[in-house]
Parts: structure tokens; C-alpha cells; sequence
């Protein structure tokens, strides 16, 4: 029995090292261990601890070493926050990216064209990028959950964190506030959610992310296809000028990936709490009151381009 409970404890290890990459965790010295996250509790990224929920502990660091730079970002970020979930911490703080480049001479070997070998020593650089993070455990962790005022921690029902009964954060209305406006064009399903009590923050981006895929289409397949005829005639002095408009849309698909890979309410809360700015300010440039051609052309983002 006692064999046979060692070797499981000996895969399971392997198995999360394994599925970690080669992320590692240097624990923060004289702090205890912590309890890992409960089954489905994802840790969230974030560039720094400020609006986190209070108390939060830095468990430790997270290092990893990889070869392709900014190209492994993504792998990176999956790999400290499967690392982080084991060692109790709900958010990845800080993730940075440090050059090392190392100078060598090696021996080349050329061969001529008339068969002759000739020897060179050339300088080679060799370049290895190391990432780093803070594993951080905030009091969400346990189950606390942040109220409209930033400074006040709540009692939240698990295993899923849920905004408090009460006003709705401020940063969460003021997005709200503009998602409103586009209810009859385009929200009408999201009426009942959006006019909440409380309005529950991944409701705001979940309508957000609807309206963007919307507004998205609208830009893009819409008025280059049904109102600039851009399908028969491409290369028309219209359609040219709208394809160099369409390069102004890259800050909006920024956002919208920013906003995607949010799934629970706390992360949204604190999100938008850093964030709500950049929405309001897409809302207000890139969403027609509705899809015509008079409110398209009103937008600040036609009416800016056009100025230029």
C-alpha cells in the first residue's frame, strides 16, 4: 500500500512538472505554503498587485527560461498560471521579459571551390530569454470578493466569485452607461442584465465583446460590400481610402483580445476597474448609433479619418 501511494505521488509530480514546461517557483523565503486553488479557479494576469483584493500574499516567483522571446509569451503566461494554481496563488503579477546574450568565438569550417578546407573564427551570439513573474494570493482566493469600493473585501459564495449584492462599481456603470445607448440597434437581448440592480461585470463585457463582433462586421463586410461597392470594384479611389481607415481599427482588435480571455466576475471587475477608459473611449469612437450610412459617417472615427 505504502509502495503503491509513493509511486502515485511520484507520477502526479511528474505529471505537473510535465504540463508546466520548464516554468519553476522559488517560494518567498520564511512564508508558509498555501493551499492549492479549488477545481476551476483559473489565476488571472495582472501588471500589478494594486487592485487585487487586500490582504494579498506573495507566495513566490515564477521563472522560466525559453529560446524564442516575445514568440513564447503565450506558452509562458499558460505555464505560470497552471504553476501558480498548484501553489495556492489566484493571480500572476508582473510578467517580465529579460535578454541575456552571450558572446563566443567558434571555429567555422569553408570549403572551396577547389576542394580546400580553410578555417575562421567568427564571433557567434547567443541570446536566451528569461521570463519572470510574482505568484500572488489575493483574498479572493478564499473566497472574498471586492464591493463597489475598492478598499472593502465582502464574503463571497464559492467556488465561483460573484460581484456583491449592492450600487454597481462605478468603473462597471460607466461602461453600462454607453452599452445602453446601443440597446435598440444592437443589445436589445442584454436589456434585462444591463438595467440590473447590480450589473454583474462580465455581463458588461460579454455585451461589450457582442457589440465589438457586430460593429466589427459593420466596418469591415458592410459598407466596403453594400455601400462602397468595393466587391465589383476594389481598387476604386473608395475602396482604397477605406482599406487604409481599416488599419485605424487595430486598437479596437487590441481590446477585443484583451477582453476575450476574461471569464469570471472578479476578473472583469478588476479589469475594467483598469480599463474601463479604453472601452468607453472604443464605444464612443467606433459605434454607430446604428447601422445606416448617415450615423456610420458620424462616428469620430469616419469623421477623423476623413479630415486627414
Amino acid at each position: 500500500m505504502y509502495r503503491t501511494s509513493l509511486n502515485l505521488v511520484c507520477f502526479v509530480a511528474v505529471a505537473l512538472c510535465a504540463a508546466c514546461g520548464g516554468a519553476q517557483f522559488k517560494a518567498t523565503p520564511n512564508q508558509p505554503g498555501q493551499k492549492a486553488l479549488k477545481h476551476g479557479v483559473k489565476p488571472e494576469l495582472f501588471e500589478t498587485a494594486d487592485a487585487l483584493p487586500q490582504p494579498v500574499i506573495a507566495v513566490g516567483t515564477l521563472v522560466e527560461t525559453t529560446k524564442k522571446g516575445e514568440d513564447d509569451r503565450k506558452a509562458v503566461e499558460k505555464d505560470f498560471k497552471l504553476l501558480a494554481a498548484g501553489r495556492g496563488c489566484d493571480a500572476v503579477v508582473g510578467l517580465t521579459l529579460d535578454t541575456d546574450e552571450q558572446h563566443a568565438v567558434q571555429k567555422v569550417y569553408h570549403k572551396g571551390a577547389d576542394g580546400k578546407v580553410t578555417i575562421a573564427n567568427e564571433e557567434v551570439t547567443n541570446q536566451t530569454f528569461k521570463w519572470h513573474a510574482q505568484c500572488v494570493r489575493s483574498a479572493a482566493a478564499d473566497g472574498a470578493v471586492p464591493a463597489a469600493n475598492p478598499s472593502a473585501v465582502a464574503p463571497g459564495p464559492a467556488p465561483e466569485p460573484a460581484v456583491v449584492s449592492g450600487d454597481t462599481d462605478p468603473a462597471v456603470q460607466a461602461v453600462v452607461n454607453r452599452l445602453v445607448t446601443y440597446e435598440s440597434a444592437y443589445l436589445h437581448h442584454w436589456k434585462d442584465k444591463l438595467h440590473a440592480t447590480t450589473v454583474d461585470p462580465l455581463d458588461a463585457v460579454g455585451a461589450t465583446l457582442e457589440l465589438m463582433v457586430q460593429v466589427d462586421k459593420f466596418w469591415k463586410v458592410t459598407v466596403p460590400t453594400e455601400w462602397l461597392g468595393c466587391k465589383s470594384d476594389p481598387r476604386s479611389v473608395a475602396c482604397l481610402d477605406h482599406a487604409k481607415l481599416l488599419k485605424g481599427f487595430r486598437r479596437a482588435e487590441d481590446l477585443r483580445r484583451d477582453m476575450e480571455h476574461l471569464d469570471r466576475s472578479l476578473a472583469a471587475l478588476l479589469w475594467l476597474r483598469k480599463n474601463s477608459t479604453r472601452v468607453t473611449v472604443y464605444l464612443d469612437t467606433f459605434v454607430p448609433t446604428e447601422t445606416s450610412d448617415s450615423a456610420m459617417r458620424a462616428t469620430p472615427f469616419w469623421t477623423e479619418r476623413q479630415a486627414h
